[in-house]
């Protein structure tokens, strides 16, 4: 009697038949299977549909490249938006009519049209996610991110509270609230949220960051310098932590630590210009002329385009009565910026120390029509 697959002696091979069939079925790219006629037609509900088994004579399968697969680039690649959204679309339009299309594809092209800068199409598929998904918090932010760009801060703080009730350690969308809060002026509720992302994420440098700007603008200038000194002491390489105290202690006028702290930064980046500027603006307020001096000296040596510290070197050259090298920096820095009316009016005060009125009086006049508020 011939064996078949119901007897005992058939059972190797049926069990390789039931692996083949169970290798078919749990297929990544195949999911659904849909019988017509004699032969198996397999479907992909999220993705192209294949050909695989669509007669009894099976033809052979080709492995495409990521570049050729639509799942491939929508999902997991990282191509232009325009490419991300060719494909989204072909897998979304491929999935049968009356079956479920996967939120990620509706993800995927919204995070896409965002960047590209469609705004209405983004916010579109994001509502389409967020019905197929309502509990997931990434798509609220995306949203949010999206009405942001829009310039609908209200829609947005929706949309990012929501994001942080369905993920309330959510790093990202407790950040855009608090920008969203700032942007609409409510800086005490930007505030608690920048507190909440000190809570969240206490030994990340960036969340001091924030809160101390913002504390710098609402002028609690104790906390803030005390929050750029934890970035400091969580980050020790990075020079913005110390560039922005150095700021506020000028700013406060203890010029002392002002140095100290730049003493500090440009030990970590001995190329930073903007440091070695602001350094000798406090040795200048110190009274210390010769290393104001060589501040200046090194930071237009370092940036040759950098139009400030040539004015700030023809300041000291002016109050020293070196009248020509005064005019040489303040004529350098008008070349570099010939908008900028403290340099045209710097430049006309230094003519006019060396007799030459006429000139003099053309730089102020334009001075002042740029900026009337500048000079006495």
């Amino acid at each position: 009697m011939p064996a078949t697959l119901a007897s005992p002696k058939a059972r190797p091979a049926r069990i390789a038949f039931a692996a083949a069939l169970l290798a078919v079925l749990t297929s990544p790219a195949l999911s659904q299977t849909k019988r017509e006629g004699s032969g198996v037609q397999l479907l992909q509900p999220h993705t192209v549909r294949t050909s695989l088994h669509q007669s009894p004579a099976a033809t052979p399968v080709v492995a495409a490249t990521a570049e050729e697969r639509p799942r491939d680039i929508c999902l997991k690649g990282t191509s232009p938006a325009e490419t991300l959204i060719a494909a989204c679309s072909t897998l979304i339009e491929q999935v049968p009519r009356g079956w479920r299309v996967a939120p990620s594809l509706f993800t995927r092209r919204a995070e896409a049209y965002r960047i590209q800068g469609d705004v209405e199409a983004a916010i579109t598929d994001f509502d389409r996610a967020i019905k197929l998904e309502p509990r997931k918090a990434e798509n609220f932010l995306g949203r949010g991110q999206a009405y942001m760009a829009k310039r609908d801060t209200e829609a947005a703080t929706r949309d990012f509270s929501q994001a942080i009730r369905l993920s309330p350690r959510q790093p990202a969308a407790i950040l855009q609230r608090a920008q969203a809060y700032r942007v609409v002026g409510d800086l005490n509720r930007a505030l608690g949220d920048y507190d909440l992302l000190v809570r969240v994420t206490p030994n990340d440098a960036q969340a001091y960051y924030h809160r101390a700007v913002l504390e710098q603008e609402m002028q609690e200038y104790r906390r803030a310098l005390d929050d750029f000194g934890r970035m400091i002491e969580l980050d020790r390489a990075n020079v913005l932590g110390y560039f922005s105290r150095a700021r506020i202690l000028y700013d406060l006028h203890q010029y002392e630590r002002t140095v100290r702290e730049l003493d500090r930064l440009v030990d970590v980046k001995p190329d930073h210009a903007p440091a070695f500027n602001m350094r000798g603006l406090a040795y200048g307020a110190l009274g210390e002329t010769r290393r104001s001096l060589q501040d200046f000296d090194q930071a237009v040596l370092l940036d040759r385009n950098f139009a400030k510290a040539y004015v700030n070197r023809g300041n000291v050259y002016q109050a020293m009565h070196k009248f020509d090298r005064a005019l040489a920096d303040y004529s350098e820095a008008v070349r570099l910026a010939p908008r900028d009316a403290y340099s045209l009016y710097s430049r006309g005060l230094a003519l006019r120390a060396l007799g030459r009125g006429e000139e003099a009086t053309a730089d102020i006049a334009m001075a002042k029509e740029i900026e009337p508020d500048v000079g006495p």
